[in-house]
């Protein structure tokens, strides 16, 4: 692709040429100076849209290896179709995993993000579509200090950014600024993909000074009244000319790119995998499994799964009355309050006479007030056969791990909790964020992050750390010490002794998984580049690497730990990189002490004073019923049925215009 060919043919564009290429539906103008057709650039866009497997289902495999043959094979049904993206790929954190769009996103770590986003972008054959980096729509009145925006935001866009083909930048706020409209937004992530990578709006927003996008992207869905605006500010001035070249530049060479690459490559074949048993944690077992029962009775809603009607299963409502003694829940039909009171009574009903089995299948974690009732429980975050659930309570182990901390209740999440730092709902996110969180913040953990048991345990032993230079080397002996073939997710988390840095506590540094067979064992090799875990230091607007004394912790979740060592890293740059422990003592306190910081810390840290900020801005508001009923209506027609619930849930959460 020739740049300056692209820049002479802009140059040589009329003005209403420009306009065209400024905004629109799903297709984009032609480039006739350039003899380019239109480009299509696919329902992958569409607020509405979700992808099976879901970015949660892929963050619960823990594996490059899957992550990067999903992403072959959506890139193969990208260029069969004609489509100018493979898709879209959130690079943000979970905030709340109880929430039913939580699917978009791979982990509330930043680390596992960075890891299978960089996997999954990188094995694509077009370019992808990077989202929800930053102000994650109706979370609208965020507020991020500068550590966190960079080492927990901006990161994994930092590490993986390179294969983006387009940012679709957020309908939300970030620190008072509207992030699709942030011409500051739009430099910041101009510094982390190419510069060829096309920048898009959501869909319907217009956004700046006379509908002009402050950060020059394509507006998704802009009208004829939209580029009648922007024609008008560029001549009475208010844009200038050369602002809206730069941003047509990078929609055009996305266009060129899209069709250079459809006439030398071919479609992709596809690697099969089983995502589905990959995906499954089984987050309790009292025993029961694996089982070899005669017969087992399945009770859920049969249309949610490909073969649900062949397994003849039974409605919730007849569960008191129709248990066998066997008996598998299929639970799909939940959303944000968790289970519904019917099912959780008929779970109930059976689970205290009979051996019992839930499987939540769906994209989110909700409230399991059931969990006593079960004598195994599993999240089955992409589940479209029941034959496959029912091959792994009897035969196959599930393999899944938590990428995410599951609460008992969804007002523990801060980001639910207007007790919270009794701070209203004034949303400030720190460094401390999931698992990092609530190692300092008081909360009733019922799986932890990393949590994922099977049929079989371990044994971790031998563990020797050693050091060259910033880079830390973990070996270790993992050994399958039971009766029954397992796959171990392995972990290393990472300490930084001495407290001369807050947030640098048991962070997520390697992870590995390792199969083995029955009384097998296996010799591990991670290592660590601390280059990774940099800090930012604020007064130099640089990652500087911390030396110094670190002990890493090995095992199987963020608390299960089976082995420690410590490393002395020889000393880096001295880093000013957050404020001491006597301007902000919350920051520096012991894990486990209740995470509450005041107003005047957080002042310190945010350099502004403490305003309180109400719940949403209006414009974000969600559609009008009537609205919300014709796309419902819409969706019934168009949507999977086992996405459905999410997709309903978007539709009436995601703004409109």
């Amino acid at each position: 692709m020739d740049i300056e060919r692209i820049r002479g043919a802009i140059s040589q564009m009329k003005l209403q040429e420009k306009i065209a290429l400024i905004g629109g539906g799903e297709v984009t103008a032609p480039v006739e100076r350039l003899s380019v057709p239109s480009m299509d650039m696919g329902g992958a866009l569409d607020p509405y849209y979700t992808g099976e497997p879901t970015a949660l289902a892929l963050g619960c495999t823990f594996s490059h290896t899957l992550c990067a043959a999903v992403s072959k094979s959506r890139s193969a049904a990208a260029v069969a179709n004609g489509k100018a993206f493979s898709g879209t790929i959130a690079c943000g954190l979970i905030r709340d995993p109880m929430r039913p769009d939580a699917c978009d996103f791979f982990s509330e770590d930043a680390y596992v993000v960075k890891e299978l986003l960089r996997a999954y972008a990188a094995a694509g054959h077009i370019g992808y579509v990077f989202t929800d980096a930053l102000g994650q729509g109706r979370y609208s009145n965020r507020t991020v200090d500068g550590r966190a925006l960079r080492e927990l935001y901006l990161y994994p866009l930092e590490k993986a950014g390179e294969y983006a083909a387009a940012i679709m930048l957020d309908g939300g706020y970030l620190n008072g600024v509207r992030v699709a409209e942030a011409r500051s937004v739009a430099d910041v992530y101009a510094k982390f993909v190419p510069d060829t990578a096309m920048f898009v709006t959501p869909c319907g927003y217009a956004c700046g000074t006379g509908g002009v996008t402050g950060c020059g992207a394509y507006q998704f869905g802009c009208d004829g009244g939209d580029k009648k605006a922007i024609a008008k500010a560029v001549v009475d001035g208010r844009i200038f000319e050369n602002r809206l070249n730069s941003c047509i530049e990078r929609t055009v060479a996305t266009v060129v790119k899209t069709h250079e690459f459809y006439k030398k490559h071919a479609a992709v074949n596809a690697a099969a995998t089983n995502v589905v048993i990959d995906s499954t944690v089984l987050l309790k077992n009292d025993g029961l499994l694996p089982a070899n029962p005669k017969s087992i009775t399945v009770f859920g809603n049969a249309d949610a799964f490909d073969d649900g009607i062949a397994f003849r299963m039974l409605p919730f409502k007849d569960a008191a009355k129709k248990y066998g003694a066997f008996n598998l829940f299929l639970v799909t039909d939940y959303g944000a309050d968790g289970i519904a009171p019917d099912v959780a009574a008929a779970i109930c009903a059976a689970g205290t006479a009979a051996p019992t089995v839930v499987a939540l299948c769906g994209g989110a974690a909700a409230e399991l007030s059931i969990e006593k009732y079960a004598n195994a429980v599993l999240y089955c975050p992409y589940c479209p056969t029941v034959s496959t659930v029912i091959a792994m309570l009897t035969t196959t182990s599930p393999r899944g791990h938590l990428p995410f901390t599951w609460l008992k209740h969804r007002a523990d999440y801060p980001i639910n909790n207007k007790k919270f730092s009794e701070r209203g709902d004034f949303r400030y996110d720190s460094v401390y964020n999931g698992y990092r969180l609530f190692n300092n913040y008081k909360s009733d953990i019922l799986y932890p992050f990393g949590h994922g048991l099977d049929y079989t345990a371990y044994e971790i032993s031998k563990l020797e750390v050693s050091c060259d230079k910033l880079k830390v080397s973990t070996e270790f002996v993992i050994k399958n010490t039971g009766d029954y073939a397992g796959t171990a997710l392995v972990q290393v988390y990472i300490t930084l002794l001495g407290g001369s840095v807050y947030g640098q506590t048991k962070r997520l540094a390697a992870f590995k998984r390792v199969a083995l067979e029955a009384t097998e064992n296996a010799k591990v090799r991670l290592e660590i580049d601390l280059n990774d875990f940099a800090v930012y230091d604020e007064a130099n607007d640089c990652f500087s690497p911390i030396g110094g004394k670190y002990r890493a912790d090995v095992g199987l979740s963020s608390v299960d730990i089976r082995a420690s060592g410590e490393i002395k890293v020889p000393a880096g740059s001295r880093v000013n990189a957050g404020l001491t422990p006597a301007l902000v003592p919350t920051y520096y306190s012991e894990a486990g002490a209740a995470f509450r910081p005041d107003a005047p810390e957080i002042e310190r840290l945010l350099k502004v004073p403490f305003i309180k900020k109400p719940d949403e801005y209006p414009d974000i508001a969600p559609p009008l019923p009537a609205k919300i009923k014709h796309l419902v209506k819409k969706a019934d027609k168009t949507a999977g049925k086992r996405s459905l619930p999410l997709v309903k849930y978007k539709i009436e959460n995601t703004p409109l215009k």
